[in-house]
This record gives structure tokens, C-alpha cells and sequence, in this order.
């Protein structure tokens, strides 16, 4: 992992590129999980319009999914965002693995073995979608734990990507 700026907030250069893309997760996830989320990536029907207005903007931008396995949000989350990377030929980092801390403990999430992104962006929810502009690497905003303006994952993307830019 490559170390972000210091003199600012995280950026892109903090979470680790050698991790799987939400394709490769689910199809690689431990069999207790993988066929709830296989289900719920079958039953999922992308909205083609906002793929087709997506499509043009993800050259600017850098999606990353933290989340925990036996999270329902994230089981739910992750094979829509696997639909885009499939349709939009893009590649979502996915950093899974988020566990709870022991009884007692102040943080949210335990590091180890959650991932060390969940302490770097400072992740409370499951699952996190961070939008990063990928010219400057910085984070332009985040989907915590469900869409929350727009019905799909795909259309909360479209639109947090144009209020950025205006």
C-alpha cells in the first residue's frame, strides 16, 4: 500500500491495490456466504439508462467497496456493484473481511483482521462505497451502508458524481 499525503485527508493512494475486484470477491468468498450473494447478483436488474449515462463518467472516477461478509446491506450492495463493473467495464476495489471488535472495545470494526482502509477512511458502516475522483484522488463521497437519495446503488453513483462536479 502506497502512503497518502500527510498534510490531508485519505485519498485513493491509501487503499491497497492488490485486493479483488467485487466480481472476483463474491466468486471467491467463503461458501457459508457465496450463495446468498450469487442469488441476490441473478435476481439483480441494473437500470440500463443510468448505466448508459455512468458509463462515460467512470474514465474520471474510482470506485471502493469496505464492507463485512455476513453483512445483509453488503450482500445486497456487492452484486449490484458487481453488475457494474461487469456493464461498465470497470473494476471495483472490494476490501471485505470487516469483523466486530471484542465486547467492550470502542471501535466499530477490529483491525486486525478487518481491513486497515477501515481505520484509514474512518468506515463505521457496512457496507461503505467510496467515490474517488481519480485525477486528484480524493474522495468525493460515500454511500454508508444503502443508497440513500436515489432507489438503486447505481443511480446514488450517477448522482453523487453530478453534484460533484457542479
Amino acid at each position: 500500500m502506497k502512503l497518502g499525503r500527510s498534510d490531508s485527508m485519505p485519498s485513493l493512494s491509501d487503499v491497497t491495490e492488490e485486493c479483488k475486484s467485487c466480481v472476483e470477491y463474491i466468486n471467491e468468498m467463503n461458501p457459508m456466504y457465496k450463495s446468498r450473494w450469487l442469488d441476490e447478483f441473478t435476481s439483480y436488474r441494473p437500470n440500463a439508462s443510468v448505466l448508459a449515462e455512468l458509463k462515460p463518467l467512470m474514465d474520471d472516477y474510482e470506485l471502493v467497496v469496505v464492507f463485512a461478509d455476513w453483512c445483509g446491506d453488503a450482500r445486497r450492495m456487492l452484486p449490484a456493484l458487481a453488475h457494474l463493473e461487469s456493464e461498465l467495464g470497470i473494476r471495483i476495489r472490494a476490501l471485505g473481511g470487516m469483523t466486530k471488535p471484542g465486547f467492550g472495545s470502542d471501535r466499530h470494526w477490529a483491525i486486525p483482521p478487518s481491513p486497515i482502509e477501515v481505520d484509514t477512511f474512518e468506515i463505521t458502516s457496512s457496507p461503505t462505497v467510496i467515490i474517488f475522483d481519480k485525477k486528484t484522488g480524493d474522495e468525493i463521497a460515500r454511500i454508508k451502508t444503502r443508497p440513500k437519495m436515489a432507489p438503486t446503488v447505481e443511480e446514488e453513483i450517477l448522482r453523487l458524481i453530478k453534484d460533484s462536479r457542479s
